[in-house]
């Protein structure tokens, strides 16, 4: 019998610790207006039970309401609010608690038991590598870069030397570390309008030498991913590869009806690989914006989280084939004189998929290898190659909206006629009509040297800061359109034009970024292809064509009829309104209402503030006719001596200050913004 009495009181614990922990768990979700973990959660509540439990039995025997056994020496009133009203105060403990460690460490900022489990062996794989990438740092002479006292707090330009030496350890650094990292650097390079001369020329060299997966991995990957045996279908698949990448590498291969095509294999394990890396390069970044104020200037952390947004597009090979035929399309639109000399492959989505892309051969050498290739051409021959691929891309910036973002020369191909072929679609920007307007009336702009609608064109694509001099930006503009006139600006002009309104503190859209980087790194491709070619003038020449198709008198008659065929049902109601105006001010029935508060943000203020200043009326209220309730004299009796008034008192605290956490959490949380 006196098991069984132990098994129920244990079964009785278990239950009301189950109550407690769910009651807790919900109602504080509800008061702090976030959830609460069920961990956190079923552990304060066993804790605030045990201590509520504790309290009431001594509370009760040393009140002389229970003997020695245990039995109850009062009326059952009164035992019945002690219990409520000590485990009400345990709960409101509890609150308190849970209130405390939600401000000092929310839920999900700790990972849970098995998430933790989970993370420890990546975790550890990490933590080797990121220590890894300090110690490479170090050896390359970027320690003192790294550190907190690298802040430059006196405001003091970097030397020259200095800043070489810099540039140079970071693309050792960079070499170093892994071809993830090398990538990095090459896609850093191209922004030069955050870095300076000295560092994205010095960038600009790395290399990316990636030693080939062996073939019986790629034959296994291949399989996997067609989900057939390769020579089904390919008739032939050289097992030495075209190219070798961080991320993939290219093979030849040839289909059953005769075609010759390149297929892109996702090199196994790249994903698992760049997933680290990206971990490590995000934690990097956050540690050099955090500590220096050259990571901070540079702004780090979006150029990571911006490269591992691309690099992420990269492991899907599905969005490269989209973009690709993309392209495709746009090239078949291009300007007279190009069509046929600047090509796009074509893609063969049914063998294609997220690891496998299947791409028409082209024939060719990379611009930046194909220096016998060159050779071949007489100079006017080399500049015509380079008007050509500028026509083409101006052509798919302002007119397609579609464009080849990397333009490098190595994803340039220039075949042994003459033919220009574009490779490596990842990266491709998308424009819409309003930044390809803006930026053919740049380019008028600077044509007819008009620094004044050249800056009012720039603001437009831009986004400027608020106390922006506009004056002394037109003015920095109408110097550099001079040297452009001239031909002082020979180096980089795009890039010049970039930095000069990124210091002026005008943030860039990551849209017209892909442009501006677009035309960056197509100018060291022009220059190869017929060296001294200005990109400036030859813009000029080439966007003359474009823009004209878009400010065409048929182009603007298009585009006001379809603006009033929007606006024709309000223009046959405007008569009909116009006369009930008049027929209300004739009449007097003319009024004029007003709703201050028909915006939903500003509603939602209001309201909140409301809450919160009604909440503390309230509670305050109510802790203050507690204690006079508690402090009182006199009134009914409960039974066995014990005031009614205590009792309601502390109950009425109990609500109080329930509802006074929930001020708290208003208070620290803060009111919607409007």
């Amino acid at each position: 019998m006196q098991q069984i009495s132990g098994f129920l009181t244990g079964l009785v614990g278990l239950v009301a610790t189950a109550v407690m922990l769910g009651l807790l768990a919900a109602t504080s979700r509800r008061v702090m207006g976030a959830p609460v973990g069920w961990v956190r959660a079923g552990i304060v509540s066993f804790l605030t039970l045990s201590a509520g439990s504790a309290a009431l039995t001594y509370g009760l025997a040393e009140n002389g309401w229970a003997d020695a056994d245990g039995d109850l020496t009062v009326h059952p009133l009164v035992a019945l609010a002690a219990i409520g009203l000590t485990f009400a105060w345990a709960y409101v403990l509890g609150l308190c608690v849970l209130l405390v460690l939600e401000l000092l460490v929310p839920t999900g900022a700790v990972p849970g038991p098995w998430r933790a489990f989970q993370g420890l062996r990546q975790g550890r794989r990490e933590s080797r590598r990121y220590t890894q990438i300090l110690a490479i740092g170090a050896r390359h002479g970027l320690g003192g870069t790294l550190r907190r006292g690298a802040r430059q707090a006196d405001g003091t330009r970097t030397s020259r030397t200095d800043e070489r030496r810099l540039a140079e350890g970071l693309r050792d650094t960079l070499s170093d570390a892994g071809v993830t990292f090398v990538k990095f650097g090459q896609v850093l390079s191209t922004r030069r309008d955050l870095l300076s001369p000295t560092v994205a020329d010095t960038l600009a060299t790395l290399q990316s030498e990636v030693p080939p997966a062996p073939w019986a991995d790629v034959e296994a990957a291949v399989v996997a991913a067609l989900g057939r045996p390769v020579d089904e279908v390919f008739t032939e698949f050289s097992s030495e590869p075209l190219a070798s990448a961080s991320v993939g590498q290219v093979h030849v291969a040839r289909l059953p009806d005769g075609r010759e095509v390149v297929v892109k294999v996702q090199r196994p394990g790249a994903r698992d690989q760049v997933e680290v890396d990206l971990a490590i390069l995000g934690r990097f970044a956050r540690r050099l914006e955090r500590d220096t104020a050259w990571g901070r200037n540079l702004g780090v952390v979006a150029l990571a989280d911006g490269f591992a947004d691309m690099l992420h597009e990269e492991l899907d090979y599905r969005r490269e084939a989209e973009n690709t035929l993309a392209l495709r399309a746009t090239i078949e639109d291009a300007p007279a004189g190009t069509v046929g000399r600047v090509v796009v492959p074509d893609v063969d989505l049914d063998l294609s998929g997220r690891s496998l892309l299947v791409l028409e051969r082209l024939r060719g050498t990379p611009v930046g290898r194909a220096e016998d290739v060159l050779a071949r051409f007489d100079a006017d021959q080399r500049a015509e190659l380079a008007r050509s691929l500028l026509a083409v891309a101006l052509d798919q910036v302002l007119a397609a909206g579609t464009f080849h973002a990397d333009l490098h020369p190595g994803n340039v191909l220039i075949a042994d006629d003459g033919t220009i072929g574009l490779l490596d679609m990842g990266a491709v920007g998308r424009l819409g009509e309003p930044e390809r307007l803006g930026i053919a009336v740049l380019l008028l702009a600077i044509d007819g040297d008009d620094a004044v609608a050249a800056t009012d064109s720039l603001l437009e694509l831009l986004e400027p800061p608020a106390g922006l001099d506009a004056r002394r930006l037109e003015r920095a503009v109408g110097q550099l359109l001079l040297r452009f006139r001239s031909g002082a600006a020979v180096d980089a002009s795009f890039a010049a034009l970039f930095r000069l309104v990124t210091d002026a503190g005008c943030a860039v859209p990551a849209n017209v970024a892909s442009a501006f980087r677009t035309f960056t790194s197509l100018e060291g491709t022009l220059r190869l292809l017929s060296p001294g070619f200005d990109l400036i003038a030859g813009a000029r020449e080439a966007s003359r064509p474009v823009v004209d198709r878009l400010v065409t008198v048929g182009a603007l008659r298009r585009k006001v009829t379809q603006q009033l065929v929007g606006l024709a049902p309000e223009v046959e109601r405007f008569p009909r309104r116009v006369t009930r105006l008049v027929t209300d001010l004739e009449q007097g029935r003319f009024t004029v209402q007003v709703r201050p508060f028909a915006d939903p943000g500003d509603r939602a203020f209001v309201t909140a503030l409301v809450q919160q200043v009604v909440s503390t009326v309230v509670a305050s209220a109510a802790v203050v006719a507690a204690v006079l309730l508690m402090v009182a004299e006199g009134g009914p009796q409960l039974g066995d001596g014990v005031a009614v008034f205590p009792v309601l008192g502390a109950a009425l605290g109990f609500a109080g200050t329930v509802l006074g956490v929930r001020v708290l959490v208003f208070a620290f949380r803060g009111l919607p913004a409007r």
